[in-house]
């Protein structure tokens, strides 16, 4: 019996494993991140950044937010603001641990309704991301 049990825990373990690992590939985060912010759960979205995370400009490298507690002043009126912009990406690009996504919302045509940001994910989180700014 205790065979049986080590032989089955031998086989799921590395079926959990490929699931983690998964789950933490960039794709996913960047995936998950977007499913948070338009369920509006401020506290998942936080979840996927690091404590040490940073927000700046591209291409000029000015930095927007640095740190999680700087980041949840950011995106908090987004959240808790009357209009609930849900966000739709398309396209997304996937290098390694980078990935751009250009994210699109709905609005009158005399606002802005998109925006390209870039995320660095490494060991399943935002570790820096950029908002493109261009002229």
């Amino acid at each position: 019996m205790t065979r049986l049990i080590v032989a089955l825990l031998a086989v799921a373990a590395p079926v959990a494993q490929a699931q983690q690992r998964s789950d933490t590939l960039p794709v996913r985060i960047a995936e998950r991140q977007i499913e948070a912010f338009n369920a509006r759960d401020l506290e998942t979205f936080l979840g996927f950044y690091a404590d040490d995370a940073v927000a700046a400009e591209f291409p000029s490298g000015k930095v927007i937010w640095q740190g999680k507690a700087a980041i949840r002043a950011g995106f908090t009126p987004l959240f808790s603001g009357p209009n609930r912009l849900v966000v739709k990406v398309e396209p997304r690009i996937v290098q390694g641990t980078f990935v751009a996504d250009r994210e699109t919302w709905p609005g009158p045509p005399d606002q802005r309704n998109s925006a390209v940001w870039m995320y660095e994910i490494t060991g399943g989180l935002i570790r820096r991301f950029w908002r493109v700014s261009l002229p």
